[in-house]
């Protein structure tokens, strides 16, 4: 499992296209490989394939929450209150346990306190390669139904144990003239983009400031004319 931002979202998005198959007459169950990118020259490129890249990283502003701190209770999980973080974006899915002891305070110093978490949008670009018109159409139509569907979509990302909104945006046909066959073959394309939710922050969680809980709260009330 891979951590941390942009690195943990790779990794799911490759898990999301693994592992799919096309048929035909010689093969009931022909494997697609996936790669970043399209493969590097040396490299055998077996039909079909598919390639990802990340093409783009925008601020969410309309996910952005007030500039207010957010806190983690280290004993207890806090649930879905906003003003509370129960895991570290692209991390860490549980931020209970030990507090470290940073910034001059200890272990029995329950609550850790963050800059809230900034939101952010990631544009994925996937590419389907195929040399077979039927191959094309099948992996379209998995593809659209079944992997990455335009309603309901998501994605679970396994570092920090969110599951994102993963968004179809566009499918578009681009198809291609082969270059190895001297141009007398096409590739059928097809070039799909993905927008994934996230966050991300500047933090550290191993050096975090911490705070006491509060014990009691004493008040006076006065009368006044």
């Amino acid at each position: 499992m891979k951590t941390g931002f942009i690195l943990a979202e790779d990794e799911a998005v490759k898990l999301r296209f693994s592992n799919l198959t096309v048929r035909d007459d010689k093969n009931s169950a022909r494997p697609i490989g996936v790669y970043f990118r399209y493969p590097e020259a040396e490299t055998e490129r077996d039909y079909p394939f598919i390639t990802i890249e990340l093409i783009d990283v925008l601020h969410a502003t309309d996910r952005q929450h007030s500039d207010n701190p957010i806190y983690a209770d280290t004993q207890t999980e806090m649930g879905n209150d906003s003003s509370y973080f129960t895991y570290w974006p692209s991390e860490k899915s549980d931020v209970t346990g030990p507090v470290p002891t940073t910034l001059g305070f200890g272990n029995n110093d329950r609550f850790q306190i963050a800059d809230p978490f900034i939101p952010v949008d990631l544009l994925y670009q996937v590419s389907t390669y195929c040399r077979s018109a039927l191959h094309d159409r099948q992996l379209t139509s998995s593809l659209l139904r079944k992997v990455i569907p335009f309603r309901y979509n998501s994605i679970f990302i396994e570092a920090d144990g969110t599951t994102r909104r993963f968004d179809t945006l566009d499918w578009t046909n681009a198809d291609l003239l082969d270059t190895e066959s001297g141009y007398r073959k096409r590739i059928f394309r097809k070039v799909i983009t993905l927008k994934m939710s996230a966050e991300i922050t500047h933090q550290d969680m191993d050096h975090l400031a911490s705070t006491l809980p509060v014990t009691s709260i004493h008040s006076t009330i006065a009368l006044t004319n």
